[in-house]
This record gives structure tokens, C-alpha cells and sequence, in this order.
């Protein structure tokens, strides 16, 4: 008698463990089912040609580790890494250069390095899937090795 009181209970306990995961998961979808969803507005455009530095964005990454003035942040690590962002138009203007990283002085540094290196150069514009010029943002990591 005990054996069966104690396999009931074990199974009453699963099923009603099991049941508060399912309601959680019903709590998810319809949560997600009521978030607005417009139709209307359409994918983002898939550039099939990227914006790209003429020579390559190997040569701009080296330009920029060229142009970076190491007396304007403090080197504390051996690797410092940021990500350069950059905004390229139509035309193959640079229309706004972002740096994330840890370090804000070594962003900066970057930052000012970017706009030297890009500034009296055109990049070659992205084109969509119909070969039209479009505006693309650009994602670089950079990385510097302190030696």
C-alpha cells in the first residue's frame, strides 16, 4: 500500500511539474502573437556588392594602424580590439565613423585615425541586386598588439 501511495504521488507530482511548463510555454506564444507584426514594412535590403575601401578594407585596417597616434591612449593591455563602424553613401563618401570597445581613449584614437585615413577618399559604393548604388554600413574589427 505505501509502494502505490508513493508511485501515485510521484506521479501526480510529475504531471503537475509537467503542466507548468507547458502553460509557460502558452504564456510565450500568445505573447508573441500579440506583438504588432506591419506587414507593410519590408525586409532589409541585402546588398550583394558591399561598400568597400579601394585597395580592399585589409589596406584601410592597415592605413588606420598606420595613422594611429599611440602617445593619445594609455597601453594597458598587450591586444586592444574596438569595432569600427563606418557609414558609406552612394557615392562612396564617408558620411559618420562610430568605434566601440573597452578601452574610450584607444576608441577615440581609432576614431581620429579612421577619419584621417578616410578623409580625401572615395570608397567603392555598395550595390543592391538590381546594381544600384545604395548607402551600406560598414563593420570592421580592429586590433592592436602592443609589442
Amino acid at each position: 500500500m505505501r509502494k502505490l501511495l508513493t508511485f501515485c504521488s510521484l506521479c501526480i507530482f510529475t504531471i503537475v511539474v509537467s503542466q507548468k511548463n507547458n502553460i509557460e510555454k502558452n504564456i510565450k506564444e500568445e505573447h508573441e502573437l500579440r506583438q504588432p507584426q506591419d506587414l507593410s514594412v519590408p525586409p532589409p535590403p541585402i546588398n550583394i556588392f558591399p561598400a568597400q575601401y579601394s585597395g580592399g578594407n585589409r589596406l584601410f585596417l592597415e592605413n588606420v594602424k598606420n595613422n594611429l597616434i599611440k602617445s593619445n591612449f594609455k597601453i594597458a593591455d598587450k591586444i586592444l580590439k574596438t569595432k569600427i563602424i563606418l557609414k558609406i553613401d552612394q557615392k562612396g563618401n564617408v558620411l559618420n565613423i562610430s568605434t566601440y570597445g573597452n578601452n574610450t581613449d584607444f576608441n577615440s584614437a581609432v576614431k581620429k585615425a579612421a577619419e584621417t585615413t578616410t578623409m580625401d577618399t572615395l570608397w567603392e559604393h555598395a550595390k543592391n541586386k538590381d546594381g544600384t548604388a545604395v548607402i551600406d554600413i560598414v563593420n570592421l574589427p580592429f586590433e592592436f598588439k602592443n609589442n
